[in-house]
């Protein structure tokens, strides 16, 4: 398409219209603002574990205390992630930074036509209903991606000297490499396909940035990872076998059955997950 690296993605960019009428109803995907940040904060934190749920069980001394200030904590930590990832995209699509692009956090909106028209043209109102992300990020499967973001600089040294490499590069030819993470939809617009949009768009944008291949990490629960798991697999994402960087992997697990090792299994911050990779040249 004639675009260099440090062009920005066509957004915010019209996929189509939505809804059984089809009538003033479309979906976009955009990049994520400063202003979204608060509007999709208890959706993240709700999702990634901190919104706790009520429970009938007895309360101990202290714990409604020590729930409160969890839920502060993990939204503060989510808050300031957010915002140096809008940061850092716009540091990498701008001309005159000279630093690469990096952390692009993508939103899918449902936007709804307003009765009342400005100027002859026609007015939308904004629904946010998922996002997902993508960055540079070491190659490795025993670690997740920081909720903080580091200079890319501090990525490629991890990725050359770092521990537990995936197998799949040397020493010498270590770099980060494009990794997915934070593909949420909202539980009201599941089953719509819309995971299916994200993921095509990140993928649009990892071709755009030069990656050879993408990577990621899902759960591998049977119960709580199985839509996630099909989805990837179906996409065409592939496991990265134990390469021996971490012997702790394949102990504990039978009950996953006898291949979840050859599929990519991984104990990330003690979490069953499966390393995924999609080749992009293929």
């Amino acid at each position: 398409f004639g675009m260099e690296l440090n062009d920005a993605p066509p957004f915010p960019y019209l996929i189509g219209s939505v809804g059984k009428d089809n009538q003033g109803r479309r979906l976009v995907v955009r990049h994520l603002e400063d202003e979204d940040i608060t509007k999709i904060l208890p959706e993240v934190v709700r999702e990634f574990g901190a919104l706790i749920a009520p429970s009938n069980a007895p309360k101990q001394p202290g714990d409604e205390l020590a729930d409160k200030i969890e839920n502060y904590l993990f939204s503060l930590t989510v808050l300031i992630g957010l915002t140096q990832r809008v940061v850092r995209r716009e540091k990498g699509y701008s001309e005159a930074s000279g630093a690469c692009p990096d952390h692009n956090v993508i939103c899918l909106v449902e936007q709804i036509a307003n009765d009342e028209n400005i100027n002859e043209k026609t007015t939308y109102t904004e629904n946010i209903v998922g996002m997902a992300e993508l960055s540079w990020q070491p190659p490795n499967p025993n670690s997740n991606a920081p909720p903080f973001v580091l200079p890319y600089f501090v990525k490629t040294l991890i990725s050359r000297f770092g521990p537990s490499r995936d197998g799949t590069t040397s020493s010498k030819e270590g770099a980060p490499k494009g990794y997915i993470s934070n593909v949420l939809v909202w539980k009201t617009r599941r089953g719509r396909g819309y995971a299916r949009v994200l993921m095509a768009a990140l993928e649009g944008i990892a071709n755009m940035w030069g990656c050879d291949d993408i990577r990621l990490h899902v759960d591998a629960s049977e119960y709580s990872g199985r839509i996630a798991r099909g989805l990837y697999w179906d996409l065409g994402y592939e496991g990265v076998p134990d390469r021996g960087t971490s012997k702790k992997n394949q102990v504990g697990y039978d009950w996953m059955g006898p291949n979840m090792a050859n599929q990519g299994l991984y104990l990330v911050d003690g979490v069953p997950l499966l390393y995924l990779r999609k080749s992009l040249r293929e």
